[in-house]
C-alpha cells in the first residue's frame, strides 16, 4: 500500500495489476487505509483500557462513568481478551485457510465489515500449531463430511427398519398373545 500511495506503483485488485490513479485502485486503497486506521484505533483503545486498569484518575477523564467501578472494567477487559483470542485462534485460521480477509471500514452507520479475497498463502504457512490444527479440522470436515453423512443416513434408514419392521411384529405378537391369553380366560 505505502508504494502504490509514495512512488505510484500498480495496486493488486482483485488478482490485477492496476494504475494507482484508477478509480478501482483509489477505492481498493481507501478500503486498505480504512481498515488500517480502524484497527490502529483498536489496538490504541486496548492500551488506553489496559492503563486505566491500574489509573483509577484516567478512569474518570476517559470512560464512561458505567466503567469506573474497578469490576466492570475488568469484566470488559476480559471480554475484550477473550474475544481476541477467539478470533485469533478459531475465526482467523478460517478465513487465512478461505483466503478471506475481513476488512473495517468507516460507514454512513458506523462501522463496516467487509469481506476480500485474496491469497494468504504465506499466512498460512506462519501459522502456530492450534491454528494449523483448526484448518486441519476444517479440511477434514471438508474432506469426511458427505462421507459422514451418507454413513448416518444409512445407518439412520436401517434402524427405521429395524424399528418398524423387527420389533414392531414382536410388540404385534405380543399383543396378540395377550388377546388369545384374555380370550381363553374368558372362556374359562
Amino acid at each position: 500500500m505505502p508504494g502504490a500511495l509514495v512512488s505510484a506503483e500498480p495496486v493488486l485488485v482483485e488478482g490485477a495489476l492496476v494504475a494507482p490513479d484508477q478509480p478501482r485502485a483509489l477505492f481498493h486503497l481507501e478500503l486498505l487505509l480504512s481498515d488500517w486506521l480502524l484497527g490502529m484505533a483498536i489496538v490504541v483503545a486496548e492500551v488506553v483500557i489496559e492503563s486505566c486498569s491500574s489509573w483509577p484518575e484516567l478512569r474518570r477523564v476517559m470512560l464512561d462513568p458505567e466503567y469506573l467501578p474497578t469490576r466492570n472494567l475488568e469484566r470488559l477487559r476480559n471480554q475484550i481478551n477473550t474475544r481476541t483470542r477467539l478470533i485469533n485462534l478459531f475465526v482467523e485460521p478460517v478465513r487465512i485457510y478461505e483466503s478471506r480477509r475481513e476488512l473495517l471500514l468507516l460507514g454512513v452507520d458506523g462501522v463496516e465489515r467487509r469481506q476480500l479475497l485474496e491469497p494468504r498463502d504465506a499466512e498460512l504457512e506462519r501459522m502456530g500449531p492450534l491454528q494449523r490444527l483448526v484448518t486441519l479440522a476444517l479440511e477434514a470436515r471438508d474432506a469426511l463430511g458427505p462421507q459422514l453423512r451418507q454413513a448416518v443416513e444409512r445407518i439412520g434408514r436401517a434402524l427405521v427398519l429395524l424399528l418398524t419392521q423387527v420389533i414392531g411384529r414382536a410388540i404385534g405378537l405380543i399383543g396378540k398373545g395377550i388377546l388369545i391369553g384374555l380370550g381363553r380366560s374368558m372362556k374359562s
